[in-house]
């Protein structure tokens, strides 16, 4: 049975992403951790029916990690990386059901082998990909590629329908799922079958 999630970003949380979020800027792609409409629809392809592994890039304070460990399998596998060691250290405290890793996304490969992880069925994108430089873009993406199977891959925006081309480019399937409940409204890509990388 899935449990409802616990309440979303506390106010210590959402103080520490603002203060990031001043630091950094763009690095941190939100204001605001996301509400709990954006964490919801994020987590639509987590099953609560059967096992999955479930990696999540840039996990930030855990608004999503939280919805993905309330709504995930008992005998599933979720894989949190965040590369900032104080939203690292606030995931492990608050949700024990991840395995947090302070590590950098561009890492995914080493780190998925580290762990012997070797079909990945979810993967929660909180990067934000339109804005990286496109050598860690392809590194990102090309990881992803060399799993086995289609792994869905579920990519936050606060920006409706923006990137939809963008995501088509690369993927073969794109469906967008509205968050307009959000603040500010935002929505989730879940796409699956990427492309070859020119």
């Amino acid at each position: 049975m899935t449990q409802n999630p616990p309440p979303f970003a506390p106010r210590g949380e959402a103080l520490l992403h603002f203060r990031k979020w001043l630091r950094h800027g763009r690095s941190v792609a939100a204001l605001t951790p996301s509400g709990q409409a954006l964490s919801a629809a994020s987590v639509r392809r987590v099953s609560a029916e059967y096992p999955q592994t479930i990696v999540e890039l840039g996990a930030g304070t855990g608004a999503v990690t939280r919805a993905a460990a309330a709504r995930m399998h008992p005998d599933s596998r979720l894989l949190a990386i965040e590369s900032d060691v104080d939203f690292a250290r606030m995931l492990e405290q608050t949700v024990p059901r991840a395995e947090v890793l302070c590590a950098s996304a561009m890492s995914l490969q080493a780190i998925l082998a580290a762990r012997e992880v070797t079909r990945v069925d979810v993967i929660l994108n909180g990067l934000p990909t339109p804005s990286l430089p496109q050598p860690q873009r392809d590194t990102v993406y090309q990881a992803i590629a060399d799993l086995p199977g289609q792994p869905w891959v579920s990519q936050l925006t606060v920006m409706p329908w923006v990137f939809w081309r963008f995501y088509r480019r690369f993927f073969e399937e794109v469906h967008f799922e509205a968050a307009w409940r959000n603040l500010p409204p935002a929505g989730v890509y879940h796409c699956r079958g990427l492309r070859p990388l020119r």
